[in-house]
């Protein structure tokens, strides 16, 4: 890639990890593996609804709109409350004056009218959201070494907002044709720069879809960053086998070194032995 293409401090390789001065163990890693996180940016707006059916005077439910609430605009995430009427149920006595409508005073409940109207009301709720994740590729959360990855991108990324450079714009799988006659298309998964994603869409797909649960999105607003990842993978005779190399902010490489499976076996055993 073209050094001066502005994606390309971001995209971490063994020889720059090495060229950084970054602690990677010495021999060369039996694997590499390119992959990425991905953090997701959204602001989302669920409706909610219920509904109640309560007395009214004649004359108040005649001012309650039966209309479809009108939608947020497309870049308005704020909380609102609706109320609309969906049935008529038909007149009651008021039980307040008892149908005493030539008092002097007039009934509180019924205006004076007598008899109230029972009706079902429709109550409307927007509740907006904020969400914001980095979803590391699944493949690292078996790896025992690698369990405390995630968290540790997450402190080294902090609340800035990723680059722009590493916006995606469309993550979806894309056709491509295949080199035989006759042949049909095939789909690709989506990756940055030749860095899989390996899970984390999915991961963030199903945590939009369940913001849904018990209403509808009626607005949302979502970016999602490639985050670029070097996973190395060492033989067993290395004393850290699994290293992820990541950019920070800057685009400066960092090393997260996985702990030797003896280690953590080691380290188990004697906190066992400490809790006993």
């Amino acid at each position: 890639m073209d050094p001066s293409d502005p994606v390309a401090p971001y995209l971490p390789t063994l020889g720059r990890a090495r060229a950084e001065g970054l602690a990677l163990p010495p021999g060369a890693p039996v694997e590499e593996r390119r992959v990425a996180a991905l953090v997701v940016l959204a602001f989302l707006v669920r409706r909610e609804g219920w509904t109640e059916v309560v007395d009214l005077s004649p004359k108040d439910a005649l001012q309650i709109a039966t209309d479809e609430p009108p939608l947020p605009d497309a870049l308005e995430f704020e909380a609102r409350a609706h109320r609309r009427l969906a049935e008529h149920l038909g007149p009651r006595p008021c039980t307040a004056c008892a149908g005493a409508s030539a008092s002097p005073v007039v009934c509180a409940s019924c205006m004076g009218e007598g008899h109230l109207r029972r009706v079902r009301i429709r109550h409307v709720q927007d509740r907006p959201f904020e969400v914001r994740e980095l979803y590391a590729p699944r493949d690292l959360s078996f790896v025992p070494a690698l369990f405390a990855f995630e968290s540790a991108l997450k402190r080294a990324l902090g609340a800035a907002d990723p680059p722009e450079t590493l916006r995606c714009l469309d993550l979806r799988p894309r056709a491509v044709r295949t080199a035989y006659r006759g042949g049909g298309d095939r789909m690709v998964e989506p990756d940055f720069h030749g860095h899989q994603f390996a899970g984390t869409i999915e991961s963030a797909v199903a945590t939009l879809d369940a913001f849904a649960a018990g209403g509808r999105i009626v607005a949302q607003e979502v970016r999602a960053y490639a985050w670029p990842l070097l996973w190395l993978r060492y033989s067993p005779g290395e004393p850290a086998r699994e290293v992820v190399v990541f950019p920070e902010l800057t685009g400066a490489l960092q090393a997260f070194s996985g702990a030797n499976p003896a280690e953590l076996e080691s380290s188990s055993s004697g906190s066992r032995r400490s809790r006993s």
